[in-house]
């Protein structure tokens, strides 16, 4: 039987998107017979967010300053979860629970895989940069070049590990999707909710509210482009710094924008796959990626999308379910204007092409049966595969 526990930071809607990715990994492992158990840090949705299921999962308590993530428990939660033989699976970077599994791993002799999770993406290393050096000298360095094995989410991030100096073998496996839950038709229950909505087709951002997401320029496109597409409304999902969003709205205003832009907040579960199933076609315009659930969400649910070079999802453009751009301001607004000027049949048939790609290759299913192969390899229980590099 596979043992696989992963390790990570924030367990809630503070992850991001790597708590998601995570809870799907772990609950299609256990359904193929494996047994994997999650571990994390405790926050104030932690309650919330992590519902119980058929498996084990422990949050630590954080101790000190948030960003670092130090919780002096881990490790006991560790041993309390980690059966033997275990494979420790760490996913981001530059927060003490990574230094945890190392310590655990290399303590136990268990296997240990790493995922950043775009988190050495060229934009991503300069953001908090002096931060980042010190984190990479005080322990992150070690953690990726002690790691069994690094897991990349598609070959550009793989490119991304070999100019950082990592020698590591590495696994190339995208990230997955449940079709199911994107396929709830458009209804009245998101306008009765959002009473704004009514009454125009709508392009939709749904992501963390980061600078590295393209936000600025997206507005200052959408502001050139929204009186040539006056049936045309731009919806904001997600959260992000408070004075960040701030920002944001305050740009909107100043624009002249307030009736076209609508700020819905963050959505989760049955409201997130509502607005996506309600909304035209999506956008993403970020300058650092590593495999956006957001987008591969989007084409789930069989959405028209313009996205960056930087989302590293060529593959989506290359099946014709998506525009694809550079993430300068000229680029954004001339891509905004063509994806809504397209007929609406064009519109949908784009649409359907990505959901069909999602359907063939990106099932959590399929991505599964990859990553369990990997692990089968690290407990020296199976050949090398596939997508395993050097």
């Amino acid at each position: 039987m596979l043992n696989i526990v992963h390790v990570t930071s924030w367990l809630s809607r503070n992850g991001g998107g790597i708590p998601p990715v995570i809870w799907a990994l772990t609950r299609e492992t256990n359904r193929r017979g494996g047994s994997a158990s999650i571990l994390g840090l405790n926050d104030q949705w932690t309650s919330a967010d992590c519902k119980a299921e058929n498996f084990q999962f422990a949050a630590g308590e954080c101790v000190g300053p948030k960003a670092l993530g130090y919780s002096p428990d881990l490790s006991r939660r560790l041993e309390a979860l980690t059966p033997s033989p275990g494979i420790i699976h760490s996913h981001g970077l530059w927060m003490y629970p990574g230094l945890a599994a190392r310590k655990f791993a290399t303590q136990h002799d268990r296997p240990r895989i790493v995922s950043p999770h775009g988190m050495l993406e060229p934009w991503a290393l300069n953001h908090s940069r002096w931060k980042k050096r010190l984190a990479a000298h005080l322990f992150e360095n070690k953690n990726l070049r002690k790691a069994d094995c690094l897991h990349a989410l598609c070959p550009a991030e793989a490119n991304n590990f070999r100019q950082y100096g990592l020698k590591n073998p590495i696994a190339v496996i995208p990230n997955g999707v449940d079709l199911d839950s994107f396929e709830q038709p458009a209804d009245s229950v998101i306008e009765e909710k959002f009473p704004d909505l009514r009454g125009r087709r709508r392009v939709l951002f749904l992501s963390r509210l980061h600078s590295k997401k393209g936000l600025a320029n997206l507005l200052q496109a959408w502001q050139k482009i929204v009186s040539d597409f006056q049936d045309w409304q731009l919806l904001i999902v997600g959260s992000g710094d408070p004075a960040y969003e701030q920002q944001l709205k305050s740009s909107v205003l100043n624009l002249i924008m307030e009736k076209r832009v609508v700020f819905l907040g963050p959505l989760y579960g049955d409201d997130k796959a509502r607005i996506l199933a309600a909304a035209d076609a999506f956008v993403l315009p970020s300058f650092s990626e590593g495999f956006s659930m957001a987008v591969l969400e989007a084409a789930a649910s069989g959405l028209p999308i313009l996205l960056t070079h930087e989302c590293n999802f060529p593959e989506l453009a290359r099946s014709n379910g998506a525009i694809e751009i550079s993430p300068d301001f000229p680029a954004v607004e001339a891509g905004l204007r063509q994806i809504l000027g397209l007929p609406e049949e064009q519109r949908k048939s784009m649409g359907q092409c990505g959901r069909e790609l999602v359907k063939k290759s990106y099932t959590w299913a399929a991505v599964t049966e990859q990553m369990c192969r990997v692990y089968t390899w690290l407990a020296n229980n199976g050949p090398e595969p596939e997508t395993v590099q050097h």
